[in-house]
Parts: C-alpha cells; sequence; structure tokens
C-alpha cells in the first residue's frame, strides 16, 4: 500500500470503517479488566441499573472503533498522536449491536515552524444498528509532509 503523507490528505475525506460488533464476553472481559463497574461485568446487577442490562464500557465503545479508524487510515505517515477531541456519549451499547463508524479527516493545517510536518483531525461519529447516536469523538495528530524523511 503506498505511503500517503500530510500533503495527500484532503479536508472531508471519509475513511471506509468496518463495523464494528460488541459481544457480551468482550464487554465483560473488557469490564473487569479495565472498568469494573457492576453494570459491565454483572448481568444480574446491571439488570438492576440505570441502564437495565448489561452495556459496555465507553472505553471500551472507543477502544472497540479507535481500532477499526486506524485500520481504515491506511499507510498514512503518522509521526505522533497528539490529543482527542472531546468524547460525547450518547445512548448505551449493549451485547449484540453492531457499531458504524462515520469518521473523516478534517481540520488539516501544515506546522508553520516545521512546515516538513502537518496536523490533521479525524472527527468520528458512531451509530448502533437502529441508527442511534453512540458517541463523537475525535483524533489529533501529527503528520509528515512529503518531503519529510522519517527516522
Amino acid at each position: 500500500m503506498k505511503k500517503r503523507y500530510f500533503d495527500d490528505l484532503k479536508d472531508g475525506e471519509h475513511l471506509h470503517c468496518q463495523p464494528v460488533v460488541m459481544n457480551r464476553e468482550a464487554i465483560v472481559d473488557f469490564g473487569n479488566k479495565f472498568d469494573p463497574q457492576p453494570f459491565h461485568i454483572d448481568e444480574n446487577t446491571a439488570s438492576e441499573s440505570l441502564f437495565g442490562g448489561l452495556v459496555a464500557s465507553s472505553l471500551h465503545t472507543l477502544s472497540a472503533c479507535t481500532r477499526v479508524v486506524v485500520e481504515a487510515q491506511g499507510n498514512v505517515a503518522i509521526l505522533s498522536g497528539v490529543g482527542m477531541h472531546e468524547a460525547k456519549m450518547f445512548n448505551p451499547v449493549r451485547p449484540g449491536d453492531v457499531l458504524s463508524v462515520n469518521a473523516r479527516w478534517t481540520e488539516l493545517k501544515r506546522s508553520r515552524s516545521k512546515p516538513d510536518r502537518g496536523f490533521a483531525s479525524i472527527k468520528c461519529k458512531v451509530t448502533n444498528q437502529r441508527k442511534e447516536p453512540v458517541i463523537e469523538y475525535g483524533y489529533r495528530y501529527l503528520i509528515a509532509c512529503q518531503n519529510f524523511v522519517m527516522p
């Protein structure tokens, strides 16, 4: 796959992300390892919670969606991540949900102090199989320009 540089990116360009299937085992496993709230790890307790059943951690949802975004980026000359945009959560993710990630490049700006690189964001809107909004968030990257020699 041909390497893409900052110069090759277009503002508004969409990334073609694969669907994300959230299953019960993965939700409970992630919850046990990283976010052991009862509504992420115990179905009985979760059924009595505000959610009325088991739900994925928002961190799990963000991580799973990050995977498909990174895969969709292809061979971009990313030098480093430099930040994230605010994550806004709208609806819980439940076992069996299939998430669609609408991701696009935006906020492309060449560095003034180091013109061999530029900054770019990817903004993401995630919906479930019912087209309900789940989460919105974004990443900021430092990306090499065509004339940059990777170390």
